[in-house]
């Protein structure tokens, strides 16, 4: 009798402890399609008794990745959660994952996943990709010359 209470007693605390890895979790960010330099929201959707959730965020440019930052996320309604990020502006991935601690004292890490981020605007490029308004000043230049020129001859 006493291995059957003893048995059921350990069952009881894993379905315990197991509860928490029922739990729901769902991770989002926007805007779908982030630029370098914009700010990022991400947001946690669950299910459980949760008294601490950290968000894991590592940015990279190209195969160099800076150190992670770990961010607190606020709770902003029964079982939602978020947190904002401002990307660095030579940012081109970023991977992220959650870290969540429940009342219970169990954790729980979700999988590290990524998104691509589009490339900043610089206005380097934006003079690359416009005509040029040296050539007005040019043809300026030369017709003044003309008229100059034409008016010295006679």
């Amino acid at each position: 009798m006493r291995k059957v209470s003893m048995c059921l007693i350990a069952m009881l605390m894993l379905l315990f402890l197991s509860t928490n890895a029922l739990s729901k979790i769902e991770i989002g960010y926007s805007p779908s399609k982030p630029k370098a330099g914009d700010t990022v929201k991400f947001y946690l959707n669950m299910t459980g008794n949760v008294s601490d959730v950290r968000l894991w965020i590592e940015e990279c440019k190209g195969d160099q990745c800076f150190l992670p930052k770990i961010l607190n996320m606020e709770q902003t309604g029964l079982g939602k959660y978020s947190a904002e990020y401002k990307l660095r502006n030579d940012t081109t991935l970023v991977h992220y994952k959650v870290n969540i601690s429940f009342q219970n004292g169990s954790y729980v890490e979700t999988g590290v996943q990524e998104f691509e981020v589009e490339p900043q605007v610089s206005m380097e490029d934006g003079k690359k990709k416009t005509p040029g308004f040296e050539v007005y000043g040019i043809l300026i230049s030369i017709t003044i010359s003309i008229l100059i020129s034409r008016g010295l001859s006679r």
